[in-house]
């Protein structure tokens, strides 16, 4: 298994017990789907702390360090400047309090690992695997409490039922969640391979019911992402073209017959077909989605070059969706539901290139990790649906995650192997 003791290169610093302390506040802050925000804000100014303190004991060259994060911050930086002329509109405020951590994890985090010798990648993500593998059983224990599971109702519209039950039980918005699951799932599978039997089971049963509560919140674009990190595990095995092709059917005919018989997921799909792009209808969330992303492009086209700002978004947005006759998507204020298309109604089409730019610099980087190609994917996938920086759940995980791999993978003496 993962050792603790596998985190920190031997030394004799006398720093080295706070190295270590630092190192397990680090680890805890992987914990934070389990987390409400401000225990995670807590924890991370703890690290924070203690990582300056270390520092200022036994300082390093920083320039290069600094240089090489850059790529996290630069495109929020449109974010700060509107914050210092408009800071005091609460939505500038609140848009800019869930970017803060853009503008200090990116030093923060690579400091830590610079100045501790942190090497050891893997265990913060076990850490975060687990922490989700812990908010399913006691969700989905939450749900099976209250009936909620084999209720036939419960799949009606959508799985409304189903999905608002599950949100108010974990926290999590059920597209969070399946993001979450998903490289959860993929961190098990790729950790089991060098681990002994006994943890090597317990791994791929905690990813197996990862992936099938994924499969019961038929979350869309998560059972998109769960195709293509099928189809990248085939391609990327040694396997022989002749098996790559059985297993890839199947694996087909098994998510048919799963898309059959699983009410939720049927009955998402099939909103597609009960989809009249000629009018919006409440109860269908495809429709409801045509509406956003219609206005959402709308919005974007009308503000190309320089954005609105994010103290004007929200409100035409608002007025675009009375505009299309649907009262409610402006009554519900409803985001883009798409992180690159909200980005660039705020601060138009450069730094939404800037963004993407950024984006193709961290995951060329870090794919070059196992974890980091699943990783990756999902991010960008799940970036198209939605608008996952808009809250700091989804900041904590793009952030911490990416930072980690990025910065973890700079040499290969750094790369650790069970």
């Amino acid at each position: 298994m993962i050792k603790l003791t596998n985190i920190l290169p031997e030394s004799n610093s006398k720093v080295r017990g706070l190295h270590l302390i630092t190192s397990l506040f680090f680890l805890a802050l992987f914990a934070f789907p389990l987390f409400p925000f401000k225990l995670s804000n807590g924890i991370l100014m703890v690290v924070s702390a203690l990582t300056i303190t270390a520092y200022l004991i036994k300082p390093f060259p920083l320039r290069k360090m600094v240089l090489k994060n850059l790529v996290f911050v630069i495109p929020f930086i449109p974010y700060l400047i509107e914050f210092f002329i408009y800071g005091l509109e609460p939505a500038v405020h609140f848009e800019f309090e869930k970017k803060i951590f853009f503008f200090t994890a990116p030093f923060i985090i690579p400091l830590f690992i610079n100045v501790t010798g942190f090497r050891n990648y893997k265990l913060p993500l076990l850490i975060f695997s687990l922490s989700v593998c812990i908010l399913t059983i006691y969700s989905f224990f939450g749900l099976l409490f209250e009936n909620i599971l084999f209720e036939h109702s419960t799949f009606k519209n959508g799985a409304f039922i189903l999905r608002d039950s599950f949100e108010k039980i974990s926290g999590l918005h059920p597209t969070y969640y399946s993001i979450f699951a998903l490289t959860a799932a993929c961190f098990l599978c790729l950790s089991s391979v060098s681990e002994k039997r006994t943890f090597r089971i317990t791994y791929l049963i905690l990813a197996t019911i990862l992936f099938l509560a994924v499969l019961i919140l038929a979350v869309r674009v998560a059972f998109i992402t769960g195709m293509v990190f099928i189809l990248i595990w085939i391609l990327r095995s040694h396997l022989s073209n002749l098996r790559k092709i059985v297993i890839g059917l199947s694996a087909l005919t098994t998510l048919i017959m799963i898309f059959i018989t699983l009410p939720s997921l049927n009955n998402r799909l099939n909103e597609f077909v009960k989809w009249n792009p000629e009018r919006v209808d409440n109860t269908n969330t495809v429709s409801q989605r045509a509406v956003i992303l219609n206005c959402s492009l709308q919005v974007f086209s009308d503000n190309i070059l320089w954005g609105c700002g994010c103290r004007n978004f929200q409100k035409q947005l608002n007025t675009c969706y009375v505009s299309e006759n649907w009262p409610q998507g402006s009554a519900q204020e409803f985001n883009p539901h798409n992180q690159y298309l909200s980005l660039g109604i705020n601060y138009g089409i450069f730094i939404l290139l800037i963004f993407v730019g950024c984006l193709y610099m961290i995951c060329r980087k870090i794919f070059r990790l196992n974890e980091g190609v699943y990783f990756c994917i999902a991010v960008l996938l799940f970036f198209m649906s939605e608008a996952m920086l808009e809250r700091q759940m989804g900041v904590y995980f793009f952030g911490l995650i990416a930072l980690l791999l990025y910065n973890v993978n700079t040499l290969k003496k750094e790369f650790h192997s069970n």
